[in-house]
């Protein structure tokens, strides 16, 4: 019994290792087996049980080039094989969408938190317009392979558990796995939003190899730590909360219980009630122009950002950082300055450079990237059914 578990696991994570070569680009059985190790017959065995499956499919031949040979025949993952719903919760706004396996959206909507008077009717509005839209488009419920929930935190994910997150009462101690789950009977995954976001720029926009901090700046400020891509957690699922580290021991008192958080210096808003402004775009475009009270925010936000990040840095010797949210306009103007920041007090930096980097993901992506959780979970674990 042992040996056959142990066979049938094998081929699991083979299927496992090409799926995941496969998110990211397509490519031919030749290089599947050149970039996973196994022996072209086992590629060519495996993937052509999948294409069977509907789970892959041919994309056309690879363009021709110098070399002998016949001309590579391409793969890629089916997206009609199922799909996934992705829900977002956030304090201004509720979006959820249904993707593709592939990662493609196939519809998205939005609700208000500010709408609802309850959980309850909050929840119960999103699955009433997630069904309604589901029939809409023609969708096979039973090809539902999951459903991911992200969240502010701190959640306990593996309960599925919204716990306190500050100023988020509508969803305290809220058990909405369980809730989905009982509706759906499909799996469901409590996300962080940074997580879930961090997972997205890993599998659907650059994939990144080494130590790399995912900062995530929306009302709130969240952190996702990646190792190779791979989540780093804490023991209890709750790490990476950057908006609460005290940036100023004597500052204002956060919701949190702490003083001087760095939320309370960093956000948008937070920076608008200081310094009197409208628009951050404005401010940005003035920067470039010289403008005095432009420079005063712009510095003041590099160096309360800067320093929460560099012990970030210090702590988890970064490669690199990845700056995700309100400030995405212009974006160069904070990452470089951050970058140079970081580099100059760091003293990881000493042995190694920290490069400081916008993300490549717009903030419509964020439902998109609440439903990769249950694509992970489904290209992991159901891909022999």
């Amino acid at each position: 019994m042992n040996k056959l578990h142990n066979v049938a696991k094998l081929k699991t994570d083979n299927r496992y290792i090409i799926l995941d070569c496969l998110r990211h680009i397509r490519l031919s059985r030749a290089e599947l087996s050149r970039m996973t190790g196994l022996a072209k017959s086992s590629v060519t065995t495996i993937t052509n049980e999948m294409i069977s499956q509907g789970i892959l499919c041919e994309a056309g031949l690879a363009e021709k080039s110098n070399k002998a040979g016949r001309t590579r025949v391409l793969l890629e993952i089916n997206g009609d094989f199922g799909f996934a719903a992705g829900i977002n919760l956030h304090r201004k706004r509720i979006s959820a969408a249904v993707t593709d396996i592939s990662g493609e959206i196939i519809f998205d909507f939005y609700a208000y938190p500010a709408d609802f008077s309850s959980t309850e009717e909050a929840v119960s509005c999103i699955i009433e317009e997630l069904n309604r839209k589901i029939k809409e488009n023609g969708l096979d419920t039973s090809r539902m392979v999951g459903i991911g929930v992200s969240s502010p935190g701190p959640l306990d994910y593996e309960k599925g558990i919204i716990l306190e997150p500050p100023n988020f009462p509508l969803f305290n101690n809220f058990a909405i796995v369980r809730y989905l789950e009982s509706e759906y009977g499909c799996p469901v995954f409590l996300e962080n939003n940074a997580v879930a976001s961090a997972l997205f720029e890993h599998y659907y926009v650059s994939r990144q190899e080494g130590s790399t901090l995912f900062v995530t700046v929306s009302d709130g400020i969240g952190g996702a730590l990646l190792q190779n891509g791979k989540i780093y957690r804490g023991s209890h699922g709750a790490a990476g909360e950057l908006g609460h580290i005290s940036v100023d021991p004597e500052g204002e008192l956060c919701e949190c219980g702490n003083r001087g958080c760095l939320e309370q210096y960093a956000t948008l808003s937070a920076l608008k009630n200081r310094f009197g402004f409208e628009s951050y775009n404005e401010i940005a475009d003035l920067f470039g122009n010289g403008d005095s009270k432009a420079e005063k925010v712009i510095e003041f936000l590099v160096n309360t950002l800067s320093g929460a990040l560099v012990g970030a840095v210090n702590l988890f010797d970064l490669d690199r950082i990845i700056l995700y949210g309100e400030y995405n306009y212009k974006c160069e103007i904070l990452t470089e300055r951050i970058e140079k920041y970081i580099n100059t007090h760091s003293v990881i930096c000493k042995a190694h450079r920290v490069e400081v980097v916008p993300s490549g993901q717009s903030p419509e992506c964020a439902s998109a990237a609440a439903a990769v959780p249950a694509l992970n979970n489904f290209f992991r674990y159901n891909t022999t059914h």
